[in-house]
């Protein structure tokens, strides 16, 4: 990456295909964050800001201790050398974290996973040599192991204060790689956690872009079942009422229309889905005699109630299909009601002997499993399959 002398900076290698985006934008924060964070994912900004704060408190404790200290002794000067001195304490620290974080951790994702316990093995040992090795200051020396009984001179200037059950404190090393285990610890637990988090938004997506191409499939199996139904009807009525086979042309035509423009979306407006119901049900109307009762109650808004494409109208479509006999009354009774925040839909038809004792059909397992991927659990069918009358009841929430 060079700069210019316009203060503009660029990038000359293609190595650098993250941050080309950023090319003649001015240097200033935001710029060389945005270089920063080029491509990273939100889980992966947050766990970098969550490392940088930690170490940033870590590392800002050092200043804070020794202001409180010269703050309380008013005799003391505060030395700028002592802070520098404290960071070169931390900074050991720190190159341990970046060793497991960079260098180790990536391993325990690959297998066979002994290699991360050898490099962490490998780390921990430098670490420890370190500590007892290199790390033994003179201030740093304790008086000899305290046995019972022996008489134990603590160091000039300190008062006698023996150590407890005979034993001595632990000593300063022994603590530093303790800390270093900790660390390596909590890196661990950080990491993990952010990953299982990553691997739990991935799953849901795969699950949310699975549940979008089964839903595709199945609105693809029902238009088919729609059209060969309705041409049906159509085809009977050229024979018995050529008029009346062109209005019902002109009808499915209108049906037609709202499937290309809006049958491929996940959830349409219940004003649409009403509009189709009632092409429909006036297609129906052309193709039957008014001996049979057909009955369609719906509300005059719908307001901002959304609902998924061609599902009642699959009831309803299935209804005719079974409901309707020329040699005994029959009838068709269609009613969508809005109640709060639910959409509550019934259709009820007459049943025949000749019909047998079940309902059922393509389009119907279709919206079956398409109310499952679309609610969940959130949804309520029943189908009331009695002798004379079969009876679907709906209910649906307004908003998806």
């Amino acid at each position: 990456m060079v700069f210019s002398e316009t203060g503009y900076f660029f990038s000359e290698t293609p190595h650098y295909d993250k941050v080309w985006f950023l090319l003649g934008q001015p240097i200033s924060i935001k710029s060389i964050k945005m270089c920063i964070f080029a491509g990273m994912d939100v889980l992966k900004k947050r766990e970098i800001l969550l490392y940088t704060l930690l170490w940033a408190l870590i590392f800002a404790t050092v200043p804070l201790m020794l202001g409180y200290y010269y703050i309380s002794d008013r005799d003391a000067v505060f030395a700028t050398n002592e802070v520098w001195r404290g960071w070169l304490a931390i900074l050991p620290f720190l190159v341990l974290f970046l060793a497991h974080h960079l260098a180790a951790y990536p391993l325990l994702e690959s297998k066979p996973r002994v290699w991360y316990f050898l490099c962490v093995a490998l780390i921990l040992g430098l670490f420890g040599l370190w500590c007892f090795k290199f790390r033994v200051m003179p201030h740093e020396q304790l008086p000899p192991l305290f046995e019972p009984g022996m008489d134990w001179q603590p160091p000039p200037g300190k008062p006698r204060e023996p150590p407890m059950d005979g034993h001595r404190p632990l000593r300063p090393q022994v603590m530093h790689f303790i800390i270093g285990v900790l660390i390596i610890a909590a890196d661990l637990g950080i990491k993990s956690f952010f990953h299982g988090e990553r691997e739990h938004r991935r799953l849901e997506a795969m699950r949310a872009e699975n549940l979008a191409g089964q839903l595709e499939a199945l609105r693809y199996q029902i238009n088919p079942h729609f059209f060969m139904n309705t041409l049906n009807n159509i085809h009977a009525l050229v024979d018995i009422d050529p008029e009346s086979a062109k209005t019902a042309v002109e009808e499915f035509s209108k049906l037609m229309r709202i499937v290309l423009y809006d049958g491929n979306a996940p959830v349409i407006p219940l004003s649409k889905e009403l509009d189709y119901l009632s092409h429909y049900v006036s297609l129906m109307k052309l193709r039957y005699p008014d001996s049979v009762d057909i009955q369609l109650d719906v509300p005059e808004s719908c307001y901002t109630a959304v609902v998924p494409p061609l599902v009642m109208a699959s009831f309803a479509e299935n209804a005719f299909k079974h409901g309707i006999s020329y040699e005994s009354h029959s009838y068709v009774h269609i009613k969508v009601a809005l109640e709060k925040d639910k959409i509550i839909f019934r259709c009820k038809n007459s049943r025949h002997p000749s019909q047998g004792t079940v309902q059922h059909g393509l389009g119907l397992e279709n919206v079956h499993k398409r109310l499952e991927l679309q609610y969940g659990e959130n949804y309520t069918l029943h189908i009331d399959n009695a002798a004379e009358s079969y009876e679907v009841l709906l209910i649906i929430p307004s908003t998806c």
